[in-house]
């Protein structure tokens, strides 16, 4: 471990956030890493699954209140799952992506590969999370509507839109950093509220619909083109597949490139815990 590990640790963070929820060593096999990822959500207090939950409570909310009817009516209701996929990833699970592993942040700011690795874990794990659910909605939705082309879209896009989202999310990971904190702690400064704002503001509103005119770039282009026929929709929704994958990893090559524009201040920023 090297020093900036060690100083990290002695100054109590590790004691909020064991090291051993996060693997040090990158280099091996992705699964491997994304389950170790994946079984940290689990442990108490459970942060990552509570948001998503939450964040889905306030989708179905929003979304029943702004259109009752859509209980009802399938032409509405059909593309709720979308909605689910874009607003349960709007959070700061996203865009937190050094703050709540720290000292292993601190070990990759040097290797934008292994920085890049890092990120790629997390968004796969949290895709994990959040994706299956909005699919098994989709088909459950699916035999009550009478266009299984267009169902068969929706649900190819509710897979590959998040990576949009994640990657301009991951964007922010180097800009907006937050150290785990209990909250009690974190309320008592006077930073919390305002950086706490601006952070889900952020992530709520100033990134989910660009990141959505981004991944529904063949969309507008083959609506633009051919018009919007049945067999259209799953063409443009194949074509996003490959389209919002590669977007996806040139995002994290944004996200690195901003990472080291700001190496030094992160540095100072993540081997100090109590900056909240």
């Amino acid at each position: 471990m090297s020093e900036t590990h060690t100083d990290v640790q002695a100054s109590g963070w590790s004691s909020i956030n064991p090291p051993e929820s996060w693997p040090l060593d990158v280099d091996r096999p992705l699964w491997a890493l994304v389950g170790a990822e994946f079984r940290s959500f689990w442990k108490m207090p459970m942060e990552v699954p509570v948001i998503v939950v939450i964040n889905i409570g306030l989708c179905l909310g929003v979304w029943f209140l702004i259109s009752p009817s859509a209980v009802t009516r399938y032409t509405a209701i059909v593309f709720l799952p979308v909605a689910l996929a874009a607003w349960a990833f709007a959070d700061v699970p996203s865009t937190n992506l050094f703050g709540n592993h720290p000292d292993y942040a601190l070990q990759y700011l040097n290797d934008p590969h292994k920085l890049r690795r890092m990120i790629t874990v997390k968004n796969i794990a949290l895709w994990i999370l959040v994706t299956p659910v909005c699919v098994l909605t989709s088909l459950g939705l699916a035999p009550g509507y009478d266009r299984p082309v267009v169902s068969a879209a929706i649900t190819v896009a509710i897979l590959v839109l998040p990576f949009a989202y994640l990657g301009l999310a991951a964007c922010m990971a180097p800009l907006l950093p937050f150290h785990p904190m209990d909250w009690q702690q974190r309320l008592r400064r006077k930073d919390t509220w305002v950086r706490y704002a601006l952070a889900l503001g952020i992530a709520y509103f100033a990134l989910t619909m660009p990141a959505a005119w981004l991944a529904l770039g063949p969309f507008w282009l083959i609506q633009h083109f051919f018009g919007v026929e049945q067999d259209h929709l799953l063409l443009a929704a194949l074509l996003m597949t490959p389209w919002v994958l590669i977007l996806w990893r040139l995002l994290l090559r944004l996200s690195t490139w901003i990472t080291s524009k700001r190496k030094e201040w992160l540095i100072d920023f993540l081997e100090h815990p109590e900056r909240g």
